[in-house]
């Protein structure tokens, strides 16, 4: 027995040495900056090359004041809305594009030829992302499609009230940002949402298909269901992409909208903590309410949707026959 146990502390040292690095790396890239972040943000810091913070207290400032200075600010506003606007607009489009072909291609009885090729079509505005010249030329096309778009809605329905006018937010900046992070992002949705319905055993959807359910039920009572984890991953990949977008924005309305159309909260960040502002306490303090906003979307997405309620039900059960069985016993 003596032996048995110092042969597994052998080999469980070797799990903390591989661990070691990873450990290191996240400390120094992660949770310092994190940490480092979180602390600016009630600190005095505004000017550059400014190395030395000021804990607001111990200079006689409120401790939350970069926290009032932001919320008082209009621009910070904006960018708040259009960020939340950008995001719900984008998000739900490409989430039900992505698990509607998801679930087409995936569908045994359709028998679709051609898979592979779809994947990479579809992950394939993903991988060019980075590349401005492709969000350019969608932002060009997008325009001409909207001018055609326009003139031949406006001269079939003459006579019905409707003028250009009526159709110019479908050429707008917000339109045009949600059009293209749909094109852009839906795909990276697509391969996850595959990938989690692969994943789920074949016998689960022969027995729904033995029991009569058609596909919509098969999808919503049978599917979705059993990719749980999946679609929490999926939802947190959106919040983070959604909430943090600043490429698209800055491709199609400029880094410098004089009137905001285009500003997003990271965006905004970017403005106070470079292009001369040197604010670096209010960009801490803007990523602080960031991440907040992170936490509270993905924790409510989590408890209202993502969540097992029967699992959640059955331990809440539990808990409370445990204190009755303590206030039983605490009684004789």
């Amino acid at each position: 027995m003596g032996k048995k146990v110092q042969l597994e502390k052998r080999y469980s040292k070797w799990g903390y040495i591989f661990v070691i690095p990873f450990v290191i790396v996240f400390l120094a890239f992660h949770f310092w900056p994190l940490a480092s972040t979180i602390y600016y943000a009630f600190c005095y810091l505004k000017h550059a090359g400014n190395t030395n913070p000021q804990f607001l207290p111990s200079i006689g400032k409120p401790l939350f004041k970069n926290f009032q200075e932001i919320f008082a600010s209009k621009s910070f506003r904006q960018a708040l809305q259009n960020t939340l606007v950008f995001w719900l607009g984008s998000a739900i489009p490409q989430t039900i594009l992505a698990f509607w072909l998801a679930a087409v291609i995936t569908d045994r009885r359709l028998k679709i030829k051609g898979r592979f090729f779809f994947k990479t079509a579809f992950f394939a505005p993903k991988l060019f992302q980075g590349m401005s010249t492709l969000v350019v030329a969608n932002n060009v096309f997008m325009l001409s499609a909207f001018t055609a778009i326009a003139l031949s809605i406006n001269s079939m329905m003459n006579g019905w009230g409707i003028t250009e006018k009526d159709l110019e937010f479908f050429g707008s900046f917000p339109f045009l940002i949600m059009v293209i992070s749909v094109f852009l992002q839906f795909g990276i949705i697509f391969i996850y949402a595959i990938t989690g319905i692969t994943g789920i055993p074949v016998e689960i959807f022969e027995a729904s298909e033995i029991d009569g359910a058609n596909r919509f039920q098969t999808f919503f009572h049978v599917t979705l269901p059993c990719m749980r984890p999946m679609l929490f991953f999926i939802t947190v990949i959106t919040i983070v992409d959604g909430l943090g977008m600043s490429e698209v924005p800055n491709l199609v309305g400029g880094p410098f909208d004089v009137q905001g159309r285009n500003l997003t909260l990271m965006m905004y960040l970017e403005n106070q903590a470079f292009f001369g502002s040197y604010a670096y306490d209010r960009a801490a303090a803007a990523s602080v309410i960031l991440l907040f906003i992170y936490g509270i979307i993905a924790g409510l997405v989590y408890f209202f949707l993502i969540r097992d309620k029967d699992e959640a039900e059955f331990k809440r059960k539990v808990r409370k026959e445990r204190r009755e069985e303590k206030q039983r016993l605490s009684q004789i």
